[in-house]
């Protein structure tokens, strides 16, 4: 009983607290987690991204014109920057009225589309690479002036002529900077960004909320091989995301957390703790209520075996009866269950201090 009750305390806690630990042993393996990596996009950001600025590179071209071609190429897609761009198409007026004829998206680079006999791309400088458009250098450099203020760029061109580069910026949680800082009072060594979004936009989040390692422009494969390599290194590592791009590098993480009111079906199924809310700080409370489990546990055990070499020790000098025995045992138990449930206390962690409040409901 010393283990199970413990468990049960712990995981009926986290739940009181928003935080679904799908099991006991995802709650044990948690308190181990030694390193932490989260995907920027609708975790570390709000994920609702709102178009900052239209740059003209073309001198015949004006910024409605590039704001229309983008928004045309956007048309009918799901991705979270697409809405921002049709949302002020609709505003100022030029939202295209259908979808494109075909659309090939490229992985990691953007999307290439057909619309009224033009072909229209939008993404970055490899994808324009890729299809031989020259005039890049200037895109490259608006590009990186908006990367550098932490603004997801996107380059619009109509068959070989580039138009002009969007800006797109995601607002950041403001609580990352503060689970940061928990986490690290919680024991973690090592809090890693993995994104794929550009570098100079992941740095420029990255040096905001206080970001220990960052690796940028990485597709899903490249996050699950991050994750790997944090293994290899002897972390324990949780990974935290919210879609469907992360679910790879969530199932071969130590301990997948998904973010679950905005998070995906997908990442939410995946993930061994989900967090039932917005609030980044319950990744630190998990982390901090999975080891404080853990020391129950420890303790529990402790208490049994203590119990045992004591009753030993008193029936080998003939001083203990069963009725002695029964009850020397009995009252071990409820030691056992009543020091499990301290965990169903509530506890909050500031700056490393813990502050015990007892529950009113």
């Amino acid at each position: 009983i010393s283990i199970p009750v413990a468990i049960v305390a712990g995981i009926g806690r986290s739940a009181r607290n928003g935080i679904l630990i799908k099991g006991g042993e995802y709650l044990e393996t948690s308190a181990k987690i030694s390193a932490v990596a989260v995907d920027k996009t609708g975790t570390l950001t709000e994920g609702r991204p709102v178009l900052t600025d239209i740059v003209v590179l073309d001198p015949k071209a004006n910024r409605s014109e590039v704001l229309r071609w983008a928004a045309a190429a956007e048309a009918g897609s799901e991705h979270p920057l697409a809405g921002p761009i049709l949302d002020t198409a609709r505003e100022e007026g030029v939202a295209p009225e259908g979808v494109p004829d075909s659309v090939t998206p490229v992985v990691g680079k953007g999307i290439v589309v057909e619309v009224d006999g033009k072909r229209v791309l939008i993404g970055n400088i490899p994808l324009l690479e890729q299809y031989g458009i020259e005039g890049s250098a200037g895109a490259d450099s608006a590009a990186d002036e908006l990367a550098a203020a932490g603004n997801t760029p996107m380059i619009v061109a109509v068959d070989e002529t580039v138009l002009g580069v969007i800006g797109v910026a995601d607002t950041i949680r403001v609580d990352a900077p503060e689970m940061i800082r928990r986490l690290h009072a919680s024991g973690v060594e090592k809090v890693v960004m993995l994104t794929g979004d550009t570098r100079l936009v992941a740095e420029a989040i990255g040096e905001a909320v206080g970001i220990d390692e960052i690796h940028a422009s990485l597709l899903p494969e490249d996050k699950l091989d991050a994750v790997a390599r944090l293994q290899r290194e002897g972390h324990t590592v949780a990974m935290v995301g919210d879609g469907v791009n992360d679910a790879p590098a969530l199932a071969t993480a130590d301990i997948g957390v998904a973010m679950g009111a905005a998070g995906s079906a997908v990442a939410v199924e995946t993930a061994d703790i989900a967090l039932m809310g917005d609030n980044l700080l319950k990744l630190p409370e998990a982390i901090r209520l999975a080891r404080r489990t853990v020391s129950v546990m420890r303790q529990n055990i402790w208490i049994a075996l203590i119990t045992v070499v004591v009753l030993l020790v008193g029936v080998f000098a003939g001083g203990v009866t069963m009725a002695v025995g029964m009850l020397v045992h009995e009252g071990s138990v409820l030691i056992v269950i009543f020091n499990a449930m301290r965990l169903l206390r509530n506890t909050h962690l500031d700056g490393g201090t813990r502050k015990d409040t007892a529950r009113d409901t």
